[in-house]
Order: C-alpha cells, then structure tokens, then sequence
C-alpha cells in the first residue's frame, strides 16, 4: 500500500489556468472578519480605478476564462489541434470552435449559479494555487437539466500533503441576501463535504478527471491516500444596500471594506 502519488507541486503548477488578467478587475483583501474559523477571510469586489467601477472590463475578462473552467489544457489542445487539420491550419477557425463549444455547456437558466460557480473557479485557482481535480460542465448531457453535487473540487501539493479544496458558490441577484447566503452557503457545504465519497464514485473510472490527477482520485477511493487534508471555501455573491461612497479610489474601496466587515458581525 502507498501513499504517495506521482502529481509534484510542479506538476500542479503546470495545470493552472490564467487568472492574473481577471483579477486585475477584483479589488481584494483578507481581513479577520470574526467568522470561524478563526483565520483570514477574503472579501472582494469588482475593481475601481479612481471613481469608475471596472464592471465592463472584468465581465469581459471573466468570460475569457470560460473555456479554461470548462476544458483541461490538454483537452482543448486536442480539440484545436483536430480542428486545425479539418480547417487547414485556420487557428481563427478552430479559436471560434472552442469558444463555442465551451458555450455550449452552459444550461439555460441557470446564468446566475454558473456566474457564482466561473468565479469560484478562478477565486480557488488564484488564492490557494488548486488545480479542479473534477470539470463536472462536461458531465451534463442535457443542456435543460441541472446537475447536482459540489461547485468545486480542486487539489494541490503541499510537500509530502495532498489538499483537497471543496468549494461551493451561493450567487444572489436579488438586493441583499447576505445572511440567506451565508446560511444556504454553509448548509451546501457539510452536504458537499459529506458526500464527497459518492460523488467521485460516479466519476473516479469515467473521463472527467484531469488526466494527470486521475492517481490522486484512485487512491483517495482505495484508501491510499494517506498525507490528505481537506479545505473548504464558500463563496458568497450578494448584491449590497448599504450606500458605497467615497471621493476617491482610495475611500470608495474602504467604504466597501468596512461594509463587507459590519455585515459579517
């Protein structure tokens, strides 16, 4: 029996997506916001540069991130490399291939859910340099059907331990829904956390692993995975009230700070 898998941190490294670009649009920071676990939180919002809100451009660049969120590196090489031969070398052709195909995935009236699941995505990737262990767009056959189980199951290497992140998003467009959030938020989360063991049943021995990462999913099934820690993160999206105000950049973004600390009282 082993305990050890063949992924290094390198390894994991290689397979992150980019994020830098959209999160030039997320203005962020990490406060002790009196929630457990006692450690720091992030709170976070669409950038500003002086007075302006940079709504626009990070909606933009979000949206850039799609086909990442929905194909793996080597899955997308492989579709553009196909696409390529078919069009004799049309890399507009086979860019436009890609992008609508990752459009495809999504399911009709559910914008609102998969805008809260994009974002975890990249929050995940970005803050904590976890890798999706699990692409489950891919897994909905039926683009009228949701489908069930966590938002977000990624994974990275610290020294000898395996870390595996489960993430849920709770996304509200309705004006403040900060505390039904919060509450819904932490409920998916222990249902996530409880039923981990089930979920990857479904999908340890089908196509939707990472390939690279296939070994951490099959020995956390054989009971081999024996350096392992889980994390979990909520994401919670809520649309505010409280008037954000300010002369500047500079108080605009400490209006929203102090706003994102007194809700969390």
């Amino acid at each position: 029996m082993h305990d050890e898998t063949n992924v290094t941190a390198d390894v994991i490294e290689s397979l992150l997506s980019h994020t830098a670009t959209v999160m030039n649009h997320v203005f962020w920071f990490t406060h002790n916001l009196h929630l457990q676990p006692d450690k720091p939180h992030f709170g976070s919002t669409i950038n500003y540069t002086d007075i302006k809100c940079r709504e626009d451009d990070f909606l933009k660049e979000l949206i850039n991130t799609i086909t990442s969120w929905v194909y793996s590196k080597a899955q997308a090489k492989t579709m553009i490399d196909e696409r390529l031969r078919q069009t004799n070398d049309d890399f507009q052709n086979a860019a436009t291939f890609l992008t609508s195909q990752a459009f495809s995935k999504f399911r009709p009236g559910y914008s609102q859910g998969q805008f809260g699941e994009l974002l975890l995505f990249n929050f995940i990737q970005h803050f904590f340099n976890a890798v999706p262990l699990l692409r489950k767009m891919r897994i909905t056959t039926s683009s009228g059907h949701e489908r069930f189980g966590a938002d977000a199951i990624h994974v990275k290497i610290e020294g000898p331990t395996t870390v595996l992140i489960l993430g849920e998003s709770k996304c509200y467009q309705s004006r403040y829904k900060f505390k039904e959030a919060f509450s819904t938020s932490l409920s998916s989360i222990t249902t996530t956390f409880t039923s981990l063991d089930r979920e990857l049943d479904l999908y340890t021995y089908d196509d939707f692993l990472e390939s690279e990462l296939e070994d951490i999913a099959k020995k956390y099934k054989r009971g081999e995975l024996r350096r392992a820690r889980f994390e979990l993160v909520c994401l919670i999206a809520y649309h505010e009230t409280q008037r954000i105000d300010g002369a500047n950049e500079e108080e605009i973004k400490e209006s929203i700070r102090s706003t994102i600390e007194d809700r969390c009282q």
